[in-house]
This record gives structure tokens, C-alpha cells and sequence, in this order.
């Protein structure tokens, strides 16, 4: 019988036999009654639900000098779940940005700013006023939200060259969801971000790895497993796929690493170090598998900006402080919400 339902979808219901498979595998998600178990269908980005990437690519606004083949990175993207896009970013914007940052991390005195530092204050968000300077300068530290301070650094993840990109990887409309500064390796085990940095559409997720340095293989580099985006998603308990404090029945250390570990080894998908050069921006799907290395020289830092993103639809307002109007600026053609619980650090760098 399912065959025959099969057949029928594939011959009547559906324009394209890429996007028939997809369709196919979702009614016998559906028939066997776990579809909580993955994202909705319905709600996937188009390059996740095989629209052609030429019809995709139709549809988007290039800016001019796009210094890459769109429709050939945007194919392996679909394939590997990551793609670098290389020196799109001129190192003087680079430079301007790290200045900025590097004044919080040696003047921390001076900024509200929050952070997490390495066992300091439980590793709960904190004013980098109140982080020692050695903490906040240490390994383990990260910036939280930069972009909310920083009209440059704002300016640097809109970049239309990535902007554009993004469009293609998600849909047209992009809200930058948050953004989170390293001066070292987070070292950070194996993960997927989608089960943690979630919105009203879980499916529309991609990050952007921007260094402010040539990564060195003894700074802890990134780790990545090519492909693995599309293996199949792990069952906290009671909240399904996406990971909820308090209610999720199982967690990240005890369950679900290992069982990243274990899948990734089933199913084949091997791990890649990342070394790209300043300039250059990764790009990764919301659910591939990533993590960062040991530091093997801890005097090598990894200066880097990760920021996530989401669709305008998938990220309707600022994820800490929704307000009835949403209030956003719009550099580049990307949203950025404001912050009305932390009104004090907008746009503090100008």
C-alpha cells in the first residue's frame, strides 16, 4: 500500500523527482507518526525542500561585483551543509571591528556588556564590568551580542556579499538572531545549533564563522562533519528535537553528544578541521555537527564572529525582548531587532 502511495505522489502530485523524493519521505514521516521527530516539511527553507537552486537564485536580488558563483556554492551548501566563501570581507573592516572588541576585553571597566566567562559567576551572562580582567581575557570567555553595540559590527554581518548567500540558504528577509565574540577556541564538544538557538521555525537556522585572523592548526580549530545536516535528529524527550531547560527529559553531556558520536560513525560522516584564512566566512546549516578543537598552543588566540541567523518569518522579534511592535534597524537588507531589556548598549560604538 505504500507503494502505491508512493507512485501516486510521485506521478501526480508533484512538479520536479527531487522534490517528489522529499515529499515521499515526509508522507511516511507522517504515517508513522514521527513527524516530531524532524522539521516540518511545510516550514523548510526552499533549497531544503529541492527547489531548483537556478529557480532559487531567480529570485534574489545579487549585488553587484558578487565576487563567487552563487548557484555553485549555494549547491554545495545543500550537499555538505557548510560553504566557505572566500575574502568577501576587506581586512580594514575586519581591523575597525577587533578594535572595538579588543577595547572591551582590556578596559572591561568601562562596559555593561555581557559575557560568559570560564567557571566565573556559575557561566551565567554577565557585565564584563564585573568579569576580572583575566577572566574575560582568558580562555573559556565570550562576548554576547556584540552586534547590539557595534554599528560596524552590525555592518560586517549584513555584508550584502553574505546577505545574499543567506537569502539563497534560507529565504529573503534575513534577522540576525544573536552573536557571540571569541578571542580563544571555545573548544567546544561536537553539537548542532538548532536544538538550542531556536525560534517559531526551527528549520530556518544558519551561522556565519567570521575570523578576525588567519586560523593557526594549534589555536583549537573548528571541526566539521560534511553532510551531516541531513542525519537523522536526536529525541531529547517530551520537547522532541529542540532542547528545552526544564523540560527536555534528556541532555547535552550525558545524551546527547554521545549519541552525535555515535551516528556520525554509523551513517560515515567524518570530521574536517577548518583552517581559513581573514576574509574569508563560513557558512553552516542549523543542524550540521561542529564543534572546536583543543587548543594545542594556548598562547595562539582564534579571533573570530559567529553570528546566527534567521528569516524574518522564522525570527519575528528580538528573541530576549519582544515588543508589541518589534522594533528592528535595516542595514544591508538584514533585520536587526532592538533590545528594550539592555536599551543602555545600542549602538554604544558607533
Amino acid at each position: 500500500m505504500l507503494q502505491s502511495v508512493k507512485n501516486f505522489i510521485k506521478k501526480n502530485l508533484l512538479p520536479t523527482a527531487k522534490l517528489a523524493k522529499k515529499k515521499i519521505d515526509k508522507q511516511l514521516f507522517l504515517i508513522n507518526g514521527s513527524a516530531q521527530l524532524d522539521f516540518e516539511f511545510e516550514t523548510l527553507p526552499p533549497i531544503d525542500k529541492g527547489v531548483s537552486i537556478d529557480e532559487i537564485v531567480k529570485g534574489l536580488d545579487i549585488p553587484e561585483g558578487l565576487p563567487y558563483n552563487l548557484q555553485e556554492k549555494l549547491a554545495f551548501f545543500e550537499k555538505n551543509g557548510y560553504v566557505v566563501l572566500e575574502q568577501i570581507i576587506k581586512h580594514e573592516d575586519l581591523d575597525k571591528v577587533w578594535e572595538e572588541i579588543d577595547d572591551v576585553f582590556h578596559h572591561n571597566e568601562k562596559y555593561e556588556i555581557e559575557a560568559i566567562a570560564h567557571r566565573f559567576n556559575n557561566q551565567a551572562l554577565t557585565p564584563v564590568s564585573k568579569i576580572p580582567k583575566e577572566k574575560i581575557n582568558g580562555i573559556g570567555s565570550r562576548l554576547n551580542d556584540f552586534h547590539e553595540c557595534s554599528v560596524k559590527t552590525q555592518k560586517l554581518s549584513s555584508n550584502p556579499f553574505l546577505r545574499v548567500f543567506l537569502e539563497g540558504a534560507l529565504e529573503k528577509h534575513i534577522a540576525v538572531f544573536q552573536s557571540l565574540v571569541f578571542k580563544y577556541s571555545s573548544q567546544q564538544a561536537i553539537h548542532q545549533d538548532f536544538p538550542w538557538v531556536t525560534s517559531p521555525i526551527p528549520s530556518h537556522l544558519a551561522a556565519a564563522w567570521i575570523p578576525f585572523e588567519d586560523v593557526h592548526p594549534d589555536s583549537g580549530p573548528l571541526v566539521y562533519y560534511p553532510g551531516s545536516h541531513r542525519m537523522p535528529k536526536f529525541d531529547f524527550g517530551k520537547t522532541g528535537i529542540l532542547y528545552k531547560h526544564g523540560q527536555s527529559l534528556l541532555d547535552s553531556e550525558k545524551d546527547f553528544t554521545p549519541y552525535l558520536e555515535k551516528t556520525l560513525k554509523k551513517h560515515n560522516y567524518n570530521g574536517e578541521i577548518l583552517l581559513i584564512k581573514k576574509g574569508d566566512v563560513l557558512i553552516w546549516h542549523g543542524a550540521l555537527v561542529h564543534g572546536g578543537t583543543p587548543i594545542k598552543d594556548p598562547n595562539k588566540t582564534r579571533k573570530s564572529l559567529v553570528v546566527h541567523y534567521s528569516s524574518a518569518k522564522g525570527l519575528p522579534n528580538h528573541r530576549y525582548a519582544p515588543t508589541p511592535k518589534n522594533e528592528f534597524d535595516t542595514i544591508n537588507n538584514v533585520r536587526f531587532y532592538h533590545n528594550n531589556q539592555l536599551p543602555h548598549l545600542k549602538n554604544i560604538f558607533k
